[in-house]
């Protein structure tokens, strides 16, 4: 089972809490206490390396794949590179400051299709980004893009690669989520800047529909799934230290997923991370007495409510 490190203590954190909130929050008093530990670690290995970061941009790593099966055939050779070019570009480049951030992996899918002018080439595409827990899934793509031309960093507005930032960021500020209760807002805020940005271009279609999705995530249901997820998380980093306590901040965070599904059935990222963590919960839960759990997921998930009533059962 994968576990994440949890993001280091912030002094917003450092506050006495009573009884029943501590009961109901993310374990802070923990951070403040893990604080002393990681300062000490830190002194003692000043000068040294060896537990380093990894550097910041081998943070996200990409794998890119291009459909080129609508494309006529005489101009398949000059996309035939697209999608190492896309690949370079993400990989090479520093997307995430924070240094306790580990290295994930995302993927894009680009389906191609040939929209030239008299002037230029231009790709119509349908595009997948996807990230450990998320996909996102866009048919309304359009840029303008030459068979030697290279994806860089410039001063200038560049259509493809303004939608490459975007879902990138997406996919960061996703997985930040996982470090701390809305850790990942500025990247969803550098996403709806470069929205902003785009909105005034020449190539707007396919925008509109994007801030559709930037109000969605910007939005209070969203705000209350992103916040589960700390509860999620941080019960999955002190699941082998404190396997009760890890339970409970689990089922907690079960407990908010379903509000949340309840409030907005539309709601894909819930459902997808569902999808992503189902088994992952019905691990940490077998042989455990309380039922909860396994009782939530059938409401919230009946597609595979035959699996959840068999762990029940072997409960």
């Amino acid at each position: 089972m994968k576990t994440i490190s949890r993001k280091p203590l912030l002094s917003r954190d450092c506050k006495v809490f009573t009884s029943m909130e501590m009961k109901h929050m993310p374990a802070i008093f923990s951070r403040c206490r893990a604080f002393i530990a990681v300062l000490l670690l830190s002194l003692i290995a000043a000068g040294h390396t060896a537990n380093a970061a990894p550097p910041r941009d081998a943070r996200v790593r990409a794998k890119v794949t291009t459909i080129l099966d609508k494309l006529p055939d005489e101009f398949k050779p000059r996309m035939a590179e697209f999608d190492q070019k896309v690949e370079k570009y993400i990989n090479n480049k520093t997307w995430i400051e924070e240094d306790y951030v580990l290295p994930f992996k995302i993927g894009f899918q680009f389906f191609l299709e040939y929209r030239p002018t008299s002037t230029e080439d231009r790709y119509q595409c349908s595009l997948i980004a996807s990230g450990p827990d998320i996909q996102y899934y866009d048919k309304r793509a359009i840029f303008p893009f030459q068979q030697n031309e290279m994806i860089q960093e410039s001063g200038e507005y560049v259509p493809v690669r303004a939608l490459i930032d975007f879902y990138v960021n997406l996919l960061i500020g996703n997985e930040l989520d996982k470090y701390g209760a809305l850790e990942g807002t500025k990247y969803f805020e550098k996403a709806r800047a470069i929205l902003q940005e785009a909105k005034f271009s020449q190539f707007v279609f396919g925008w509109d529909y994007r801030e559709d999705d930037m109000l969605e995530i910007f939005s209070e249901n969203y705000k209350k799934f992103r916040e589960l997820k700390d509860y999620y998380f941080y019960g999955l980093s002190v699941l082998n230290e404190e396997p009760a306590q890890a339970r409970d901040y689990i089922k907690q965070a079960l407990v908010r997923l379903e509000a949340v599904r309840k409030e907005n059935k539309d709601n894909l990222a819930a459902k997808q991370f569902v999808d992503a963590h189902y088994q992952e919960v019905l691990d940490i839960f077998k042989g455990s007495k309380d039922l909860t759990p396994f009782q939530i997921l059938i409401r919230i998930d009946p597609e595979r409510e035959k699996i959840y009533e068999e762990q029940m059962g072997a409960n």
